[in-house]
């Protein structure tokens, strides 16, 4: 499959990277005999699907110019899309996300340049991994995020 690679840092790039922390993951494994890497981005079956058709897949157009096969995965219980594509790959680690468990992640420096960008990464974490509720506390609702 071939992409496109964004040559500038966008809020869209910011946003989508936000998403990567939250429920992407990527590496290089061994497929059809060469290493390759690929990307891959999943969230719950029923709660993100929309959000996968509606804001996602566009975005991803915009950024690489790739139609992304959504697809469900009723074992695991996700809705999402993967991609064997080492320019894709080598990119996101350029930004500064990491390959294979992220259990150290970070948000990569360059969202940090601007506000806009800061508050687009952010937006892509919460989409992903955020929620808000309301606890009682001394008869009051309080939120919580």
């Amino acid at each position: 499959m071939e992409i496109n690679i964004p040559n500038k840092i966008t809020s869209e790039l910011a946003e989508e990277t936000g998403w990567h922390i939250g429920d992407g993951s990527m590496n290089y494994y061994e497929n059809h005999g060469k290493v390759k890497g690929i990307y891959q981005l999943r969230g719950h079956i029923k709660d993100y699907k929309q959000h996968y058709l509606i804001r996602i897949a566009p975005i991803f157009k915009k950024l690489y110019d790739i139609k992304l096969n959504l697809r469900e995965m009723p074992s695991t219980r996700v809705f999402g899309f993967q991609i064997w594509n080492n320019k894709l790959v080598k990119f996101k680690q350029k930004l500064g996300l990491p390959i294979g468990k992220k259990f150290n992640i970070s948000i990569p420096q360059i969202f940090f340049k601007e506000k806009e960008l800061k508050l687009s990464v952010l937006r892509g974490i919460f989409d992903t991994d955020g929620s808000i509720n309301l606890e009682k506390k001394n008869n009051k609702l309080y939120p919580r995020i």
